[in-house]
């Protein structure tokens, strides 16, 4: 009997171990880290954040925002590049959004409010392919 329980634990240890080592091996990235996602300082604010972050597969973008005051719009390259939300994929508003970067490859987005866009608020992140390296 006692060595069905010692079984027992060892097995569930063993979950335990599994799910906190796939939990674990995501990352959440707050967007823009202090400033969140407002009005940069400088039009490349964004970019030089995203310079220096490792993204992978499962990790996720908070986007820390007031609701109203503005937006994360996800888009393509072109609409990136020119701020136009012509090929809107995803819009959030309610603030405090999330994003799963759910595989490779690239993700564009900007605040569709105002002038923001031109202003600087705007994000492109690369999700590489295969596993990112250890920490």
């Amino acid at each position: 009997m006692a060595e069905k329980m010692h079984l027992s634990f060892f097995v569930f240890a063993m979950i335990g171990c599994i799910t906190l080592d796939s939990v674990s091996s995501t990352t959440t990235h707050i967007v823009g880290d202090n400033l969140g996602w407002n009005l940069p300082p400088h039009q490349g604010f964004f970019a030089d954040w995203a310079k220096n972050k490792t993204f992978a597969v499962g990790d996720v973008l908070l986007f820390q925002y007031n609701p109203g005051l503005n937006t994360v719009v996800q888009v393509n390259k072109e609409d990136y590049d020119n701020c136009t939300s012509k090929n809107t994929m995803y819009t959030y508003f309610k603030g405090n959004s999330t994003v799963t970067l759910e595989k490779p490859g690239d993700y564009y987005f900007f605040s569709s409010v105002g002038k923001h866009c031109e202003a600087g608020q705007k994000l492109w992140v690369n999700v590489p392919e295969g596993k990112p390296p250890s920490h």
